[in-house]
């Protein structure tokens, strides 16, 4: 018997296990091999891609199904299988012509299971796909050959006011579609089930874990719905207040190993 066996770790990626150089300290690996060593389940709980997350899982010990596209999504790693898909639907995608013509200004984002389409660009979004290091199209809307039932996410992108304005205009269709800023300059729309919250109690059940031995970690607004719904939830100290407000535990900062913190506090309390 291992001492964390039965224990799942569900861990967004920016801004909490990635520093601020976008790598992962080796002090984070470190307890995180210890961690699924000694029985635990680790898996990366994103709005990124599978493909986005690629180099980073080469150095993971990630041994739970991933969690990608928000939910949308999820992967069993030791299989590469895709074990559950909620794309989004023509409404989605009349929605996101109706912006780009109200709002000629902001990026639109397509992201699918295996590719993503930039079909208005703008700097941010230009500075996004550098980040993300990941191949893409660009295209008009309707140049997309997959339906939009396999679009697994639709990401609006610019300045935050601007974004905000897009919020506004899309907040009548909250109830159909799950709407979030991940960072203020990114504001995501996915299915209705296509939120963390739903990913990781999916991946949860997946693997048989118990609901209170679920532990969730994440820095913004669209990790709300998994650490709410979490056993344990954890923020890094650069969290946006609203996190840090409804976290269980405060662990240290992303440039400070925050998953070393997650870990040695599970080990303390084990």
């Amino acid at each position: 018997m291992g001492k964390f066996d039965g224990i799942f770790i569900a861990s967004d990626m920016d801004g909490t296990l990635l520093n601020d150089e976008r790598t992962i300290g080796a002090e984070t690996i470190e307890a995180l091999e210890y961690f699924t060593a000694n029985g635990g389940h680790f898996s990366l709980a994103t709005g990124r891609t599978r493909p986005g997350t690629a180099a980073y899982r080469r150095i993971l010990p990630c041994n739970g199904p991933g969690v990608y596209l928000n939910g949308a999504i999820i992967c069993d790693e030791t299989t590469e299988q895709i074990v559950y898909m909620e794309g989004l639907d023509d409404r989605a995608k009349e929605l996101a012509r109706k912006v780009m013509q109200r709002f000629p200004h902001i990026g639109i984002e397509v992201y699918l299971l295996d590719h993503s389409y930039v079909c208005n660009m703008c700097e941010i979004t230009r500075q996004h796909f550098d980040l993300l290091d990941i191949p893409y199209t660009q295209c008009g809307l309707d140049e997309i050959a997959e339906p939009a039932s396999e679009w697994g996410k639709i990401n609006f992108t610019g300045e935050h006011a601007q974004v905000d304005e897009v919020k506004q205009f899309l907040d009548d269709w909250k109830d159909c579609f799950n709407l979030t800023f991940s960072t203020p300059i990114y504001y995501e729309m996915t299915c209705k089930g296509g939120h963390k919250g739903d990913g990781v109690r999916r991946a949860a059940e997946y693997l048989g874990i118990k609901p209170e031995l679920v532990c969730c970690v994440g820095d913004s607004n669209n990790d709300i719905p998994m650490l709410t719904s979490a056993g344990i939830s954890f923020a890094p100290a650069n969290a946006r207040k609203e996190v840090l407000e409804l976290a269980d535990v405060i662990v240290p900062d992303n440039n400070h190993d925050t998953l070393k913190g997650v870990v040695e506090y599970l080990d303390s309390k084990f």
